[in-house]
């Protein structure tokens, strides 16, 4: 064998090689990364499907005892002593106009919810999932939502077919510490 001969055969490895790699890099570089997500919990009023930011639920809560307390709006189902904290109970379905919860139908979850004025255990009907969504996937409310509703929806998301509204957390929480204060 001359030394032409053993040259050919790594020369062609090393093309190989190389194409594999410039293949590898084309196609991380196709791949998008999402780096602004927001994570959101899914949950359920009725038969539609709702969403809040992560960030803004400050836990769970399954099995509460609720005071009822006179004088308040009818969305206001009481308070609930959690852990020496006082915080009132919110019928956001009956907020939002979408109905209300019923003690008929069993006790309801709780979302802990709040920003820097209020805090609120808002009863829903059934939790669903956190979601990593791409900020920019958030659309506004839809036009053809009810205006009573739209005010309470920061925006819509799209997920696995499913129109889910984001609620405005802000907005509902509003009327809340507004009754407090």
């Amino acid at each position: 064998m001359s030394r032409d001969d053993s040259k050919e055969p790594r020369a062609a490895h090393v093309n190989e090689v190389l194409q594999q790699r410039a293949q590898s890099l084309a196609q991380e570089a196709n791949e998008e990364v999402v780096e602004d997500l927001i994570s959101v919990l899914l949950f359920r009023l009725g038969e539609e499907w709702y969403a809040v930011n992560v960030e803004d639920v400050r836990e769970i809560y399954q099995e509460y005892v609720v005071t009822p307390i006179p004088c308040v709006p009818d969305y206001i189902l009481g308070v609930v002593n959690i852990r020496g904290e006082i915080i009132s109970v919110t019928d956001i379905a009956r907020m939002m106009r979408l109905g209300a919860f019923t003690e008929d139908e069993g006790q309801a979850t709780a979302i802990v919810i709040q920003n820097d004025d209020c805090t609120s255990a808002i009863v829903v009907d059934e939790i669903g999932d956190i979601l990593d969504v791409p900020r920019d996937a958030v659309e506004p409310p839809l036009s053809t939502m009810d205006r009573s509703q739209a005010e309470f929806i920061a925006g819509s998301i799209f997920i696995d077919g499913r129109l889910i509204g984001l609620v405005n957390k802000d907005r509902v929480l509003d009327p809340i510490s507004a009754d407090t204060n």
